[in-house]
């Protein structure tokens, strides 16, 4: 048995970035809180931003609003979900969304600073294979969390990974982001 860190394939992180990439520009952004100097609020969701001008989207319509016209901008987090309350929660959903071949849900699973950077990183063509290769490599593997260590809002969890005649020991690092754990890739 070896001890090492499990690591992903270019072509998963391929396939996570372009995930991560078609979800974040799908509308998984929650509405922001505009106040304006009039002390007028606005709920709308920020679509674009140039040259000192706000473009947003408030009950179906598009508004231009230049900088100098708002007070404050708050924005609305979500709240914490159950299914990742737990880093041995969030690994147990990374694997079975893996095997269920839904790819936006396995996505979900990571931090959010490492999904934009793997957006930006990969290409569409490396993608579909590395989660058909990453997919077949977790069909029919065991995984047994062996031990769990969390201090403040970093955790690690110890799991065997069984596949036939061969077993290994790796660690699988997570953070915890608004209340929920993600897992972070292997540095």
């Amino acid at each position: 048995m070896t001890n090492h860190k499990l690591r992903l394939s270019t072509a998963t992180r391929a396939l996570t970035g372009l995930v991560l990439g078609s979800a974040l520009l799908a509308g998984t952004l929650h509405a922001e809180t505009i106040e304006l100097l009039d002390k007028t609020k606005l709920n709308a969701k920020i679509i674009h931003y140039y040259d000192g001008v706000y473009t947003v989207e408030s009950s179906g319509q598009t508004i231009k609003l230049p900088k100098e016209k708002i007070r404050s901008i708050s924005f609305q987090l979500p709240a914490p979900r159950a299914e990742f309350s737990t880093p041995e929660k969030t690994f147990e959903r990374w694997r079975k969304a893996l095997l269920d071949g839904a790819v936006e849900r396995m996505i979900d699973c990571y931090a959010l600073v490492q999904q934009g950077m793997l957006a930006t990183q990969m290409g569409l063509s490396q993608a579909q294979d590395g989660f058909k290769k990453m997919q077949k490599e977790v069909e029919g593997t065991k995984f047994q969390i062996k031990d769990s260590k969390t201090k403040g809002d970093t955790a690690t969890l110890k799991v065997l990974r069984q596949k036939g005649d061969e077993s290994d020991t790796g660690e699988v690092a997570f953070v915890r982001e608004n209340g929920e754990w993600k897992m972070l890739l292997p540095q």
